[in-house]
């Protein structure tokens, strides 16, 4: 049964599902806007939880890009993370989803800069601070035999920070070089995020 993924082309939880999944070509993708009132009443007709992405297998739905990868990975037969690796992998879907709060901010119309909002201040505090715990990690992957769910989460972070203007990765050679490195592994050309 071919698998079906719902999501946007620029969201970085979508991409980093689309690169897992680049290798099954039975795949589908459904592309949804939100800014489109067909797309978003149809999202929240078929998940609950009213976000991308969203993967079915067959009439089976699954909400949540973490689950999705422990699915697929069940399902595939693929090495369980160790303790490390999730803890990775917390690391940068934190940062991601401080960058998407203040994403959604900023679109909102608040002024992401404010210094006396504490939740602003925290995610904009938050960002630097995982980016700069995940250049030790970063340094050492290797784009021939570490091509997985981390380096594609981790593509899919730094590119999108760049996509959005939330966090200047160019502050940070090793990332730049990360992101140089691994720019050339299956799918990452092609789901990258049309000109905006």
């Amino acid at each position: 049964m071919a698998l079906t993924l719902i999501g946007s082309f620029t969201s970085p939880y979508v991409r980093k599902i689309r690169l897992l999944l680049w290798n099954d070509k039975s795949l589908i993708f459904r592309p949804v806007n939100y800014l489109e009132v067909e797309d978003s009443e149809f999202l929240k007709s078929v998940n609950p939880l009213n976000q991308i992405p969203m993967l079915l297998d067959g009439e089976t739905p699954i909400y949540d890009s973490r689950v999705m990868f422990n699915y697929i990975s069940k399902k595939w037969k693929l090495p369980e993370l160790s303790i490390e690796q999730e803890n990775i992998l917390s690391i940068i879907d934190t940062a991601m989803a401080s960058g998407v709060n203040l994403f959604s901010l900023r679109k909102g119309g608040i002024d992401i800069g404010d210094k006396s909002h504490y939740f602003l201040v925290r995610q904009q505090e938050r960002i630097p601070t995982l980016i700069t715990h995940l250049i030790p990690w970063a340094l050492k992957q290797d784009p021939i035999k570490d091509w997985n769910y981390l380096t594609m989460s981790m593509v899919s972070l730094l590119y999108w920070l760049q996509l959005r203007d939330i966090y200047s990765v160019s502050s940070h050679p090793e990332l730049v070089d990360f992101i140089q490195r691994f720019s050339q592994c299956p799918g990452v050309i092609e789901t990258e995020a049309p000109p905006l």
